[in-house]
């Protein structure tokens, strides 16, 4: 069984993957090595569409293996992505409220989000996303006021996981 981390940018997915296992895959990290770019330089190049096709093709071949998988925040804009999640056991809905996401995208300097250049945009997006992330979820976690710790110890619950 693969645990699936999903949810909006911000919200710790790939903090929490690391937590639960030293490997797990980052989906967006898969992506850039296939593209052989930044994303945000393929979006600027290539644009929305083009990325989300090659994202579906990485998460397929993800999904192949039993692992922990960490997904960018715009997983769920391809139905066939959502169609793959909705068959999965084990995804996560890592959500927290717009206001407490905002902060962590604004303090985060590393990573570049292309969806995420202006608040009200990335509220919208937010707004949209929110409940097709909860319809696949079979655990929804509200990472408001936990640590990754606390977060980590819920999924490994849920599952029995060690």
């Amino acid at each position: 069984m693969s645990i699936i981390l999903i949810g909006f940018m911000g919200a710790g997915k790939s903090t929490v993957a690391k937590l639960l296992t030293e490997n797990f895959t980052d989906l967006d990290q898969l992506i850039e090595e296939e593209i052989e770019m930044p994303i945000a330089e393929f979006f600027e190049l290539f644009g929305e569409a083009d990325f989300r096709k090659i994202e579906n093709e990485v998460f397929e071949l993800a999904l192949q293996k039993n692992i922990i998988i960490a997904t960018g925040g715009g997983i769920i804009e391809n139905p066939k992505n959502l169609e793959a999640l909705d068959r999965e056991t084990g995804v996560v809905f890592l959500t927290a409220d717009f206001e407490t996401l905002w902060e962590r995208i604004s303090m985060d300097l590393q990573n570049v989000r292309p969806l995420a250049q202006d608040k009200k945009a990335a509220q919208l997006l937010f707004e949209k996303r929110k409940k097709d992330y909860a319809k696949v979820a079979d655990l929804t976690i509200d990472v408001t006021d936990k640590s990754p710790e606390q977060i980590v110890e819920e999924i490994r619950e849920k599952w029995g996981i060690n």
